[in-house]
């Protein structure tokens, strides 16, 4: 039986020092303002810096670089390592088609490899989060066939609570109308965000910020949660997060696996001082 890999795209946000360890490649996307300078791999802002420029100027997001995808997954399949490779949801990034493409170059190039491409069908943390099962089932001596039929599963139960404080990305990126985003601002809506079906859609809205951290609560709290798999996220506000987790933890009785900052790919979209949770269900 041939070795394999575990493999992510950076919109899984998977701890970049977890991956390092672990030797989970990550996958760049990139993204880019007016200046011309493509940043997300070998240049790259900081979280203060993205989200000060987000402020004044719109940011556009970009997927894999095909040439980049390949080299990375030749150089695993040189080393006699087969991949399994996590991608964010294809109903959101065309990163997934990219990856799918070359994998299946590679395998004609390399005869007796695999590659299998999980369409995660969710983004961020939550699919983060099958990338953490992915790892430890590798670790426990778990097969590769045996791996991708767990995470085929796995999927399904897996969800990602959010809330954006500034509907007006979601705008700016085609996520909302732009007159829904105006209504929605002028009330104080903030609606509760997750996925279905790939897509991210409301699952309900709330007047102001506390009530709908207050109605996640409330969700979570009928929740019967599995206790390992359940991070929490932030965008360029680290204390918001780690506060909300903590009102959480009175309900869910979870620490998280980490708290993450969302990659600045989907930041564009989201803006700053988003808090999620995701979970897995039992």
């Amino acid at each position: 039986m041939r070795d394999f890999v575990i493999m992510s795209d950076v919109n899984c946000d998977v701890d970049p020092a977890y991956a390092a360890a672990k030797g989970i490649a990550i996958l760049p996307q990139y993204y880019h303002f007016n200046d011309g300078t493509i940043y997300g791999d070998e240049i790259k802002l900081t979280p203060q810096q993205f989200y000060a420029r987000l402020a004044k100027e719109r940011a556009y997001s970009m997927g894999c670089n095909p040439e980049r995808v390949r080299g990375i997954m030749e150089a695993a399949l040189k080393e006699g390592h087969d991949i399994i490779a996590l991608m964010a949801s294809s109903e959101c990034s065309g990163s997934y088609s990219t990856v799918l493409t070359e994998a299946e170059d590679l395998m004609e190039d390399y005869p007796g490899s695999r590659i299998y491409v999980v369409d995660t069908f969710l983004e961020a943390i939550a699919s983060g989060l099958l990338v953490y099962m992915a790892q430890d089932m590798k670790e426990a001596g778990k097969s590769f066939d045996e791996i991708i039929e767990v995470i085929e599963e796995k999927k399904k139960h897996i969800d990602v609570y959010f809330i954006v404080e500034h509907l007006d990305y979601l705008v700016r990126g085609g996520r909302l109308s732009p007159i829904s985003g105006a209504v929605g601002s002028m009330l104080q809506i903030k609606p509760i965000l997750h996925f279905e079906n790939g897509k991210i859609v409301p699952l309900m809205k709330c007047r102001g910020r506390k009530a709908a951290q207050k109605a996640i609560l409330d969700l979570l709290a009928q929740k019967k949660l599995d206790k390992k798999y359940y991070i929490g996220a932030h965008t360029n506000n680290e204390a918001a997060g780690r506060e909300f987790l903590a009102q959480a933890k009175e309900v869910t009785g979870l620490d998280p696996l980490f708290v993450s900052e969302v990659s600045l790919i989907i930041g564009t979209h989201v803006g700053p001082d988003a808090v999620a949770v995701a979970f897995c269900e039992e």
